[in-house]
C-alpha cells in the first residue's frame, strides 16, 4: 500500500503538505555549504586550462563564468550579452538600458516575493535550475501563485491543469514567461519583451531576472547584493 491515499489525484500535493511534520527539512539540509568565495585574482584567464598566451579563447562559453560572477569581475551587461547569446536586437537593448542598467538591480518585487520563493525552492529542492527560475516568476504575484500552488512537484509544474480565467492582464506575460522557461515553449519571445505594450516595465524586469536565474542559478543574486552593499 502506498503512503499517500491521494497519489495521482489533484489532492496529492495537499495531502503531502498536511502529512509533512512541522519544521521538517528535506534530505540534504544536513550538508554544510562551502563558505569559500573566489577573489578577482583567482579567476584571471591565465589560470584557465584553456588559456593560451597570445591566442583568443577557443570556448564559446566561459567555463568560469559563475566563479567570475561570484568574484565580481564581470559586469551585468556582459552577463546579459552571454545569457541572450547575441540575440540582443537594438529595440530590446534600448529597453534593457532604460529598465535594467539605469537602476540598482532588484530581483524581487517585494520581501513577500523573496520569502515565498526561498520557502518553496527549499521545499522542492530537486527542482531544476529552469524550474527554479519559473518558480521565481510564479511566486511574484498572488494572482498567479494561488492558481499554481497545488500544481508543483519536484519534477516541475502541471501547467495543463492551471485555470487562467480572470487572470490580471498585466501579469499574464509573467505566467507565460514562466511556462516558456520551464517547458522550452515559445509562449513569449524576445520581440515580445521589447514591446512595452505587451510586457509591462515591472514584468520585463522580473522576466530578465528569471532568464539570468535559469542560466546561472543563485550565483546571479550576487549582483543584487553588490548593489545593496554600494548603496549602504
Amino acid at each position: 500500500m502506498t503512503r499517500y491515499f491521494m497519489r495521482d489525484t489533484p489532492l496529492y500535493q495537499m495531502e503531502q503538505m498536511m502529512m509533512t511534520p512541522p519544521n521538517f527539512r528535506p534530505r540534504g539540509h544536513g550538508l554544510h555549504p562551502s563558505r569559500f568565495h573566489y577573489q578577482a585574482k583567482d579567476v584571471e584567464c591565465r589560470y584557465c586550462t584553456n588559456h593560451e598566451q597570445d591566442r583568443l579563447c577557443p570556448l564559446c562559453e566561459c567555463i568560469c563564468l559563475r566563479d567570475r560572477i561570484d568574484a565580481g569581475t564581470i559586469s551585468l551587461a556582459e552577463i546579459l550579452q552571454d545569457c541572450l547569446c547575441g540575440k540582443l536586437k537594438m529595440r530590446l537593448w534600448r529597453r534593457l538600458t532604460a529598465e535594467i542598467f539605469s537602476y540598482p538591480l532588484q530581483f524581487f518585487r517585494t520581501e513577500k516575493h523573496r520569502s515565498r520563493w526561498m520557502q518553496w525552492k527549499e521545499r522542492y529542492h530537486q527542482l531544476s535550475r529552469k524550474n527554479q527560475a519559473a518558480l521565481f516568476l510564479l511566486t511574484a504575484y498572488d494572482d498567479i501563485w494561488f492558481r499554481v500552488i497545488w500544481k508543483i512537484s519536484d519534477d516541475g509544474f502541471d501547467f495543463g491543469s492551471v485555470h487562467l480565467a480572470g487572470i490580471q492582464s498585466e501579469v499574464y506575460s509573467v505566467y507565460q514567461a514562466a511556462k516558456a522557461i520551464s517547458t522550452g515553449s515559445h509562449n513569449i519571445t524576445l520581440a515580445d519583451l521589447a514591446s512595452p505594450e505587451l510586457v509591462t516595465d515591472e514584468a520585463f524586469r522580473l522576466i530578465i531576472c528569471a532568464l539570468l536565474l535559469a542560466k546561472y542559478g543563485d550565483a546571479i543574486l550576487h549582483f543584487e547584493r553588490k548593489e545593496g552593499e554600494e548603496t549602504q
